[in-house]
């Protein structure tokens, strides 16, 4: 019976890791998206195209507008990853249900800090 109960926690164990990797790789695949959405509209394709925070671009916009929200919202997600992963490596780990908010948290903050780009200013 000692070998049997050996086997099976090694099998739960190795379960269990896979899970924590499927679990980081879609936090990062997260964060990851979320950041190119970002730096993609925040990024000019042409030398004075950069547009404020409003959607679709007026004419004459400043050139650097979205720089300093894309920056923030930037390090909000780096800062929400980390938490996240904390998580993960935490509670995460006894718990499905803590591990699953965390990650619909994580997608649901790289969605707000995308919005928050594209159509969150004022026209300067």
């Amino acid at each position: 019976m000692g070998e049997v109960e050996t086997s099976d926690r090694r099998r739960s164990a190795a379960l269990g890791f896979l899970v924590l990797a499927v679990e980081l790789a879609v936090a990062a695949a997260i964060v990851v998206w979320a950041l190119l959405d970002i730096w993609a509209l925040a990024r000019p394709s042409a030398v004075g195209t950069v547009c404020p925070l409003i959607y679709p671009a007026p004419p004459g916009c400043g050139p650097d507008a979205r720089f300093t929200p894309a920056f923030v919202s930037a390090v909000v997600l780096s800062v929400g990853y980390s938490a996240v992963t904390f998580l993960l490596l935490t509670v995460g780990r006894r718990s499905v249900v803590a591990a699953v908010w965390a990650l619909c948290g994580l997608a649901i903050l790289g969605v707000l800090a995308v919005q928050l780009v594209t159509w969150g200013g004022v026209r300067g």
